[in-house]
């Protein structure tokens, strides 16, 4: 460790030593029975059903709305596939411009027969995971269905996942309440325990970080002894952070979605805001997908717009890396490409963009960096130094 480093932490210690201590909370979650809902959904489904089926029988096409548009599934990767340019998820990038397509269903065409055949498929499933009351992946449906004469309906699992979403909006629920739920790839760090209704425990203070469980529902108790949550946007710099033994130095709760958060994710991310009563910052690189990710987090997605409620965190605190800060820093940044532009213009059109965001869009114009840049400036710069000083100087946005 070099010398500025070292003293660095030290100098950070002693700040926070000056500070109260933090009190370690056992916070009770009262269960919630879900019974009733699983019913109303199942017999739902069997509606849906027996009107389409009725329809079918009487030599008529069956009426059923379907938002997503699967003619443009071709071009896309998989869910939790990630570009290795600059490490993001696609799952809203792409994934919003289908869903919110509406598509009406032409049964002359094979395609609208087949992905009526594969949201079938997909109620069939959920309605047998609903009576048992049980979960599987939608990787493992998607690999089941490929195995089975039903395989020609998904050449890939973004066949799935959208025929998960069409059902949703059909039998107006959340998409995870069909029990068809996304693989779990999000990770929490520090000194956490969470404990669910199976008797199940989760420590989250082992090495590497813990894999946050999609089925954030059944958590009856959290104990925690943390300042704050930090929030980074890429499993690269979560790993850092984690070697730098940022949790124990700042005392802090850390947790990344690896790019686009899943739903497991962003719903520890709200029910620590509002259980725990601590403050929540968020680290992503200074491009326009960074600050799309941090809009996820805070404002909630176009995808899922109907349920922001359970999902968007608004008390998060965007704390770096800030296109205004760049030039200070010495950064150096590179030109955005055209889907940064196009990306960028999608989120200077949206509601909640404040001029304080809006800003930092107007400058990000100029070049973007990512949390590397910053990093990379000495070895444990962003506990030592830069996360610190932002936190103790209320530079956030």
């Amino acid at each position: 460790m070099s010398t500025f480093s070292a003293k660095r932490i030290r100098s950070t210690l002693l700040c926070l030593d000056k500070e109260e201590n933090t009190d370690e909370k056992r916070i009770d979650i009262p269960f919630v029975d879900n019974e009733p809902f699983r019913k109303m959904l199942i017999r739902q489904i069997e509606y849906a059903t027996l009107m389409i089926m009725q329809k079918i029988c009487s030599g008529e096409f069956p009426n059923v709305f379907a938002p997503s548009n699967y003619d443009k599934i071709e071009s896309l990767e998989y869910e939790n596939d990630v570009n290795e340019s600059d490490g993001k998820s696609l799952e809203f990038d792409e994934i919003e411009s289908i869903v919110n397509t509406t598509d009406s269903m032409d049964f002359c065409r094979k395609r609208s027969k087949n992905k009526l055949a594969l949201m079938m498929k997909v109620m069939a499933m959920s309605h047998r995971l609903l009576i048992t009351n049980t979960t599987i992946t939608r990787r493992s449906f998607y690999y089941d269905l490929k195995n089975d004469v039903a395989g020609i309906l998904v050449p890939t699992q973004k066949y799935i996942d959208l025929a998960v979403y069409d059902v949703a909006e059909l039998l107006d629920c959340a998409p995870w309440d069909l029990g068809l739920i996304a693989t779990s790839k999000g990770l929490v760090a520090g000194n956490l325990t969470l404990y669910f209704t199976d008797n199940q425990i989760i420590d989250c203070n082992v090495p590497g970080g813990a894999l946050i469980p999609q089925i954030i529902s059944n958590i009856i108790s959290i104990r925690a002894k943390a300042k704050f949550v930090l929030i980074v946007e890429k499993d690269s710099i979560f790993q850092k952070l984690l070697e730098e033994n940022t949790m124990d130095l700042l005392s802090c709760i850390l947790i990344t979605g690896k790019g686009y958060p899943d739903i497991g994710t962003r719903m520890l991310i709200k029910l620590l805001s509002e259980k725990l009563d601590i403050p929540i910052y968020i680290i992503v690189d200074a491009d326009p997908f960074g600050m799309d990710i941090m809009c996820v987090y805070r404002f909630g997605s176009s995808t899922l717009s109907k349920r922001n409620d359970s999902l968007a965190c608004p008390k998060i605190r965007w704390l770096g890396i800030h296109p205004s800060e760049l030039s200070v820093l010495g950064v150096k940044t590179s030109l955005l490409s055209e889907r940064d532009l196009s990306k960028l213009t999608s989120i200077n059109s949206r509601h909640y963009m404040t001029e304080t965001l809006l800003r930092q869009t107007r400058i990000m114009r100029r070049g973007k960096a990512e949390i590397e840049a910053v990093s990379s400036f000495c070895r444990n710069f962003l506990t030592a130094t830069y996360i610190s000083r932002k936190i103790k100087g209320n530079d956030y946005i």
